[in-house]
């Protein structure tokens, strides 16, 4: 009787632990553009009313900034992490030129990484555009918890198999 209750509370612990640790939906992706990490997030608004972001490195927040190649390496890289942008199915605006009063921009289709368009919107439209916050730190590398638990079981059932054998 004991055993039993005393593995149904194993098992219950185990399947709360394995919840509340999980991983939940991260709300910035960590890239990394010539050496520096980026904390690539969404922002919506117009370029009239957040201009001081549609500027070159260190001043602006948008590495890729008057780069064409680098937007198109960044939202191929991230977009589908980040969601639904002004279009439907995809990504955020990578913003990197300004045209007169448009703003051009690539956006990523966010089930297909090879299918990504550019495309243009007025200054003073509110979009959702990619953003980069101040270079982080790298992203470190944290183990999960399940081989923890995988191991905890493993010596658990080696010390009642031992002891079955030293009893019988």
């Amino acid at each position: 009787m004991t055993f039993s209750i005393r593995w149904a509370a194993t098992a219950l612990l185990s399947s709360a632990a394995v919840t509340v640790l999980s991983p939940s939906a991260a709300e910035a992706v960590v890239i990394s553009v010539g050496g520096s990490f980026y904390d690539v997030s969404v922002l919506e608004s117009s370029f009239d009313n957040a201009s001081h972001l549609f500027a070159t490195l260190p001043a602006g927040q948008m590495p890729w900034w008057g780069d064409e190649d680098l937007a198109y390496q960044v939202a191929t890289e991230v977009s589908n992490q980040l969601g639904d942008g002004p279009n439907t199915g995809y990504g955020p605006v990578f913003a990197y030129a300004l045209s007169g009063t448009q703003i051009v921009g690539v956006l990523q289709n966010t089930s297909d990484p090879l299918d990504a368009i550019n495309d243009t919107f007025a200054t003073a439209t509110p979009v959702q555009y990619a953003v980069a916050s101040a270079p982080a730190t790298a992203p470190a590398s944290v183990p999960g918890p399940l081989p923890l638990f995988g191991a905890a079981a493993a010596l658990g059932w080696s010390r009642q198999l031992r002891r079955r054998l030293l009893e019988g």
